[in-house]
């Protein structure tokens, strides 16, 4: 099986199937983000606005809900919601505050918070969300959800900065870059799991099976994301081939060629590495040196082993419609196409 480009309509099904179940309680949730996000400044009501119209996947709620679903069709919907409501808004404001780091200023083809409203009203914007975030969770009043959710903010500020501090360094050890991925990405997709978990009561075994699927879901997506930079489709995935070459992020593809490379083919790499002015030519010259190398392969081999190892997860799980979604959800993250 080819991971990371399946038919398109196999995506399109199985991801419908996934959301087809866990429709009412996405409603629910976006119900619940609605009546939350509002302010008497209008600033931030205008910025917070904008960003629910904006929409998105609602993946990170959907992990929540599937996980309780996946122990008991009997969780309230309610909590679910809140649960739900406070991942994703913990999500739009880490969304905020990277687009004010990285002066982005469109994202899925729309203007940014920032580029509309300067960066010193997204930031703290982007405070007011996560403030939101938090007291959904104090109201709702399980302290174990409270830690778990607060640890995730914890580690992905963590793993921003890391990022950060990596950025133009273009021999990062593989150990760092697979700690950024961690922080970044990993730890919240588990802490959606294991929260969806802890609503619904789960048995410790179960509990640790849905946060041990979460965590190599992120690890893969991550993954897959670095390689989609190199190998996907720019009328498809919206931005540029080779656009972390170009911003000087040094991700699998371009980490596992540079210590192959020969000394010409490793000069070529290192002097367009973080250029910013990389013609299309060179980024494609520089792709075939990764495909030389079998970059693309490895990078694609080692996001089929932590899908294998998501898989194994599930096995955990009592058989129902929710650990079968989580099948589809596995499928969809790794096949997607942007």
């Amino acid at each position: 099986m080819n991971v990371l480009h399946p038919p398109a309509a196999k995506q399109m099904v199985k991801a419908a199937s996934l959301l087809d179940y866990v429709r009412p309680d996405l409603d629910a949730v976006e119900a619940k983000m609605q009546s939350e996000i509002g302010s008497d400044v209008r600033t931030i009501s205008d910025l917070a606005a904008g960003l629910l119209q904006a929409g998105g996947k609602r993946l990170r709620p959907a992990m929540v809900a599937l996980s309780a679903r996946a122990i008991s069709t009997a969780v309230s919907r309610e909590r679910i919601a809140a649960v739900g409501a406070a991942v994703e808004f913990v999500h739009m404001a880490t969304l905020v505050h990277d687009d004010v780091v990285d002066d982005t200023s469109t994202r899925r083809g729309k203007p940014t918070a920032n580029s509309i409203y300067g960066n010193g009203a997204a930031v703290l914007s982007g405070d007011y969300i996560l403030a939101r975030a938090m007291r959904i969770l104090a109201i709702d009043g399980d302290l174990r959800i409270i830690r778990a959710v607060s640890e995730i903010t914890i580690a992905m500020s963590e793993g921003e900065v890391m990022e950060i501090s990596a950025a133009g360094c273009a021999e990062l050890p593989l150990e760092d870059y697979f700690e950024i991925l961690r922080k970044k990405t990993a730890v919240f997709v588990e802490g959606c799991c294991k929260t969806g978990a802890m609503l619904a009561e789960a048995p410790a075994k179960e509990e640790q099976a849905l946060a041990e699927y979460g965590y190599a879901l992120g690890m893969a997506f991550q993954i897959a994301d670095d390689l989609l930079d190199y190998t996907g489709d720019p009328a498809v995935t919206g931005k540029p081939r080779g656009s972390d070459l170009k911003d000087g992020r040094a991700t699998l593809p371009f980490l596992l060629t540079l210590p192959d490379a020969s000394p010409e083919e490793r000069a070529m790499l290192l002097t367009a590495f973080g250029n910013a002015d990389l013609q299309q030519r060179e980024v494609e010259q520089a792709c075939e040196v990764m495909e030389r190398y079998n970059a693309f392969a490895r990078t694609r081999m080692l996001a089929r082993d932590y899908v294998k190892q998501a898989e194994n997860a599930l096995e955990t799980l009592p058989a129902s419609r929710a650990r079968r979604c989580f099948s589809a959800l596995t499928d969809y993250v790794v096949h997607r196409d942007r």
